[in-house]
Order: C-alpha cells, then sequence, then structure tokens
C-alpha cells in the first residue's frame, strides 16, 4: 500500500510537468518578460565555473534578487525559495537540523548536509547564520561526497558572495516588523584602481521574540541580537592571472530563544519560566578568516582555499552554564581545467584539524563538573574528469580518498567522577559516474551514481563511559535521473528528477534521555520525485512552483540496544512531501520610475516525526507569505511584507521529558514587516 502511494504520487507530480510544458507554450504571449537563467548563470557546484544548463546534477540556484523578492536574511529562510529543503532549530541557533532528500542527523555536531560560504565548509554551530551581500546560493541535492567529502551525506548549500571589485558601492537596509529589527550597511572602493579593491560590512539584527512568559518574565521572552562585522581586502589586477582575497568576519548572538513549550501551551505560545529553572541564554561568538587565491594558467586554473573559524558559546538552560569551544583550521588546493578539448576536470586535496571542547557544571551531592575535549582530523585526496564523447554527450567519473582520525579525552570529577580517552580512525572512498545528454540547445538529461558519507567518531555530549566507544561512519548511495531545460526561452524553465537513497549504519541515538549515546542501526532507504519550475505565463507574471514527494523510511535498522525494530518508520525531519508555489505580477505602470509588484506564495510541508519510533510528530501544515514591493530605478526599493499570515502554530522538534511530558520547540508565528534597502 505505501508503495502504491508512492507510485501515484509520483505520477500524479510527473503527470503536472508533462501538463505544465505544453500549457505554458500555447498561453503564453509574445514579449513576454525573461525569467530564462539557464544559460545565464554559472555555477560552481562542481568547483569549477560551469553554465546551469551543463550541470549533471539536481543543482538550483537562487540569485540575490530572488532572495530579496521573498525576504531571504538568514539561512534558515532559504527553505522558502528551495523546494525540499528544511531548515529547523531544535532548541537554538546552533542546535538546526537540515534535511535534503530525507537525509537527516540527530547528532548537531554531525551534520548530514554542509552549508558551504565561498567554498569554506562552516562550523556546524554556525549554519543558521544572516546573510550579508549574497551574489547567489547553490542548492546541490543528493550525496556529494566525492568533491565536497565528510558531510556532504545529504547534500550542500553553496553560499557565494559578492567580490568587490573597480564598482564603487554603498548599500544601506533596514527592515522593521514585529518580531524584529535589522539594519545593514555596505561599503566598497577601488583603493587602487584596477588592482586593489576592499568592502567592509555591519549587519545588526534585534529580535524582538514571540513568547511570553506565564512566571513573571513578561511577553516576548525570547528575544536576542546578532550582530555580524565583515572586511575584506583583495588583490586582483585587471587582465592578469592573480586573484587573492582576505576575509575577517566576527558574528556575535546573544538570545533567550532556547524555550520548550508543554502541549498544553502550544496555541498560547506560553511557558513558565519557574518550572524551567530562569531564562535560557545562548551566547555565540564566531571568528572567521579566509585566504582564497586562484591563478589562471590560461587553460587551468589553480585555487587554494585556506581558514580559520573559532567559535566560542556558552548555553545556559534549566539554570547551569555549559561552554563549548572549537577551532578548525582547514586547507584546500585544487587545480581546475575547461576548454575547447574533449577533456575537462578538477583534481585535488583537502586536510582539517578541529579541536573542541565541552564544559559541563556538576551538580553538587550527585556528579561533578566535567571537560570533554574532542580532536578530528580530515585528509582527503579527489578527482573528477569530464569527457565528451560527442558535441552532444559526456561522461562523468570521481574519485575522493578520506581518512578520518578522531580522539576523545573525557575528565569528570567527584562525586561520580570517571574519565577514559580513545582513539579511532575511519577510511572511505566516494565515487562518482555520471552521464549527460543535451538533447537540444534547451534541455538535457543525465544520470549518475553518487557516494556520501558522515563520519565516525565519538559523542560530543558524553553521558555514560559508553561513550568511550566511537561509532562507525554513515554511507549513502545515490542513484538518480533528471531534466533540465527550457521549453521556449524566456516563457519556462525548470528541472526535475527521480532518485533513489540507501544509507548505511545510519547514526542514531539510543537509551533513555539524559543518558543517550550514537550507535549505528542499520539501513535507510529515501527515494522520490523533484520538481523545480518557473514560468511566465503573461506578460509581467511570473510564477515559481516546486515539489517534493517521496519517502524516507527506515528499511533494515533497529535499535541496538533495545532490539527494537525501526522497520517501516519515517527517518526523522523527512516530511513526504514538500510543496511550493509563489507569484510575483509587476503591476503595468508609467507614473512611478520603477517597479510595482505583488507577491504571495505558499508552502506545505506534510506530518514529519521527531524520533526514530515515530511517537513524537508534526501534522502537516501550509504556511501562506504576501508582500508588496516597489523598486525604484535610482537603487532604492521598498516593500511591505507578511510571512505565516494565518499565525499557524507548528512545532519545528519535540521531545520526552519525563514520563508523558512533551515538550515542543514552535516555529514563527505571524510577522508582518516594512523593509527597505538603497543600493547606488
Amino acid at each position: 500500500m505505501a508503495t502504491r502511494s508512492f507510485l501515484l504520487r509520483g505520477t500524479a507530480a510527473a503527470g503536472l510537468l508533462l501538463w505544465a510544458l505544453p500549457a505554458a507554450a500555447q498561453t503564453a504571449p509574445a514579449g513576454a518578460s525573461e525569467p530564462l537563467r539557464l544559460d545565464s548563470i554559472s555555477v560552481t557546484a562542481n568547483k569549477r565555473p560551469q553554465r546551469l544548463a551543463e550541470v549533471d546534477g539536481a543543482v538550483a540556484v537562487r540569485t540575490a534578487e530572488d532572495l530579496e523578492q521573498a525576504h531571504v536574511a538568514k539561512v534558515e529562510d532559504l527553505e522558502r525559495v528551495f523546494p525540499g529543503l528544511l531548515i529547523r532549530s531544535r532548541g537554538n541557533g546552533a542546535y538546526a537540523n537540515v534535511t535534503v532528500r530525507g537525509v537527516s542527523s540527530p547528532d548537531y555536531y554531525n551534520p548530514a548536509v554542509q552549508v558551504y560560504v565561498d567554498g569554506v565548509a562552516q562550523d556546524q554551530a554556525y549554519f543558521t547564520q544572516e546573510l550579508v551581500d549574497v551574489e547567489r546560493v547553490e542548492l546541490l541535492r543528493g550525496p556529494q561526497g566525492t568533491l565536497y567529502g565528510r558531510g556532504a551525506h545529504g547534500g550542500v548549500l553553496n553560499i557565494v558572495t559578492r567580490k568587490p571589485d573597480d564598482r564603487p558601492v554603498a548599500a544601506t537596509s533596514g527592515t522593521l516588523s514585529n518580531q524584529d529589527r535589522t539594519v545593514e550597511a555596505i561599503a566598497g572602493l577601488a583603493l587602487v584602481p584596477g588592482m586593489l579593491y576592499g568592502d567592509v560590512a555591519v549587519h545588526l539584527r534585534d529580535r524582538l521574540g514571540s513568547i511570553d512568559d506565564t512566571g513573571g518574565l513578561g511577553s516576548d521572552i525570547d528575544d536576542g541580537t546578532t550582530w555580524v562585522g565583515r572586511a575584506r581586502l583583495r588583490y586582483a589586477p585587471v587582465g592578469g592571472p592573480l586573484d587573492v582575497m582576505a576575509t575577517a568576519q566576527r558574528e556575535r548572538l546573544r538570545s533567550h530563544e532556547e524555550l520548550y513549550v508543554k502541549e498544553s501551551s502550544l496555541k498560547d505560545r506560553t511557558v513558565d519560566s519557574v518550572t524551567e529553572g530562569g531564562l535560557p541564554l545562548l551566547d555565540r561568538t564566531v571568528n572567521s578568516f579566509g585566504l582564497t587565491g586562484s591563478y589562471d594558467f590560461g587553460g587551468a586554473v589553480l585555487t587554494s582555499v585556506t581558514s580559520l573559524q573559532k567559535r566560542t558559546m556558552t548555553r545556559r538552560i534549566f539554570g547551569s552554564d555549559t561552554p563549548e569551544d572549537q577551532r578548525t583550521v582547514s586547507e584546500e588546493l585544487r587545480l581546475a581545467w575547461g576548454g575547447s578539448g574533449p577533456l575537462s576536470g578538477v583534481i585535488g586535496g583537502f586536510v582539517q584539524d578541529t579541536d573542541f571542547t565541552r564544559r559541563e557544571p556538576g551538580y553538587p551531592g550527585y556528579m561533578g563538573a566535567s571537560v570533554n575535549d574532542v580532536d578530528s582530523r580530515s585528509y582527503a585526496a579527489f578527482g573528477e574528469i569530464t569527457y565528451k564523447v560527442t558535441p552532444t554527450v559526456d561522461v562523468t567519473g570521481g574519485l575522493r580518498w578520506s581518512r578520518e582520525e578522531s580522539s576523545i579525552d573525557y575528565r569528570r570529577g567527584a562525586p561520580g567522577g570517571y574519565g577514559f580517552s580513545a582513539d579511532a580512525s575511519f577510511g572511505n572512498v566516494s565515487p562518482k559516474l555520471a552521464f549527460g545528454w543535451q538533447v537540444t540547445p534547451d534541455h538535457r538529461l543525465y544520470a549518475l551514481v553518487s557516494r556520501g558519507f558522515k563520519p565516525g567518531g565519538f559523542n560530543h555530549t558524553v553521558s555514560s563511559v559508553a561513550d568511550a566507544v566511537a561509532y562507525k561512519s554513515e554511507t549513502s548511495t545515490n542513484i538518480e535521473a533528471g531534466w533540465r531545460g527550457a521549453l521556449l526561452p524566456g516563457i519556462l524553465e525548470g528541472g526535475a528528477a527521480v532518485y533513489w537513497i540507501r544509507s548505511n549504519d545510519k547514526q542514531i541515538y539510543v537509551g533513555p534521555v539524559g543518558m543517550q549515546v550514537l550507535r549505528n542501526a542499520g539501513e535507510a532507504e529515501s527515494k522520490g520525485i523533484e520538481l523545480d519550475l518557473r514560468t511566465t505565463p503573461l506578460d509581467g507574471l511570473t510564477l515559481d512552483a516546486g515539489a517534493t514527494v517521496g519517502r524516507s523510511e527506515f528499511t533494515d535498522s533497529r535499535d541496538p540496544q533495545t532490539g527494537v525494530s525501526y522497520d517501516g518508520k519515517r527517518v526523522p525531519y523527512a516530511p513526504d512531501t514538500t510543496l511550493r508555489l509563489s507569484a510575483r505580477y509587476v503591476i503595468p505602470q508609467t507614473g512611478i520610475p520603477g517597479e510595482l509588484s505583488l507577491r504571495g506564495g505558499g508552502r506545505y510541508y506534510s506530518r514529519t516525526y521527531f524520533d526514530e519510533a515515530n511517537s513524537l510528530q508534526q501534522a502537516g501544515y501550509t504556511l501562506f507569505d504576501a508582500s508588496v514591493d516597489l523598486a525604484l530605478d535610482n537603487g532604492m526599493s521598498l516593500s511591505v511584507f507578511g510571512d505565516n499570515l494565518t499565525d499557524k502554530v507548528y512545532r519545528t522538534s519535540s521531545f520526552r521529558f519525563g514520563a508523558g511530558d512533551v515538550r515542543s520547540t514552535v516555529g514563527q508565528g505571524r510577522l508582518i514587516g516594512v523593509s527597505g534597502r538603497y543600493r547606488f
């Protein structure tokens, strides 16, 4: 019955695509506006410049204009514009879960989807960061182990910012709403024309909150402040082969957002601070430094990406402080080549060293304070080569060898003191094979097999001596076929894919809450159909539609401690269906020197489970957004917008807190605001 239901939904989605293609061709008038971008957008999904139309794989791109129109300001907002992407807070901004194609992770410290900013993998506690002066965002769906390695188990979010250049830039923006206030300023100029450029950016967000306290602290207690400062210096002589950019960025987040709401209080969004041990606190500082350089040999480009990211964080929950520190240093060196010949590709190497320390307070008379040090080192060599068999058919082969080394040193003082040290290492080989056929200049078909993995290691949140045993790496195999193209340029563009993913050695938490350890628990499968379409059926009207219809479930999996089987259960944080539809209409007018438009849309998420036993869940729900936007020719824009207009109350995570007591984190309520931007 489950398979039949999946096939029926998949057939319906495919039928919708087939119906939409000729319908758009018949109804679109001559002179319609042109959203077609397959030929005009260059992506770096395969770590070398390619036209989006030439990429063999499910890659979706959203430009800065797309993000601005949808009021996307933070990484977690990206699910508004990418169908099938789910980003959910599981407590606070440092504990976020990212799901792509039904692949997610229960462990905050070992994600299943990686986030990159300008080629640098981000600290897992820094995924939900502010987006500052972004040029585009690329979503790579499915395992990306060959080029991206560890953690690219379900996909990659690749964020690309604007580089400073000869064009002077001065921009300011601000937002005022019932839930937050933001202001941003950017300035850039050529320090030495044609050679040396620089820019600075400052971003401030003041979160006003939406959860009330019945214990005497008042209303909107989940407030917070985020401050971001960034400076960059770029040396890139015009016409020269060398391009080097140094980046320094600091982000400070201080919030009271980690509030867990009882089931009886969900509708009112209230908590009782007296029984919850007071007001929670998240204080996180992230310092990021990067040095990126490339040298063009004329036919081949050598690129180096060096980064240092230092994160300090204190989490106060139930009246106790738990500080964490993490320092990550990485280096990637790669050579990419292309041109008019039959061969193109990329080869490279990668090293990363991560030092993590977590300190937990003691409880007098029960247990002493503890310190947990977990160190991880990664080494990898990778390569991917594309060979043009004919002018329209190509084949791509890739391989990545990885080695992961991890160690733990844990000490807990009296009373109840104990300690242990352990080491473990893990190897992985991630191949890739893809075939592409440019059927016509406007249509491409592809098929591929790829692998991904989440490295094994040690629990960062030790609960017992059982954590001295390392868990194994989780691996995945992805098989997919897809189409990308346009029917009558300027009328309809999009892509579709069918996929099947098998994950082995699933990493899950086992044991009672408070004494949980990470273990491997068998296999899971994820299968589905993806659609991502954009059409202009009428002059001035643009429709964006996206859907994922599938199923992600455990197939041969059981709790290694209790022996309980999870076969047939859904993988947590992986809804079967997500739908997205938005419409934007540019109002014909001549009285305003600019563009006046209306935008509206909705997003649907089917039932989502929060645990392997599927005992905790959020029923399906729909969120509606709308805005009125004015963009003047002088670079000024103004928008009045509303998100979650029906004020839908929905859970983003749930867990059991004692017998029969379920606590949940709650999604954003109704947000009404106005924003303005001026760029010149």
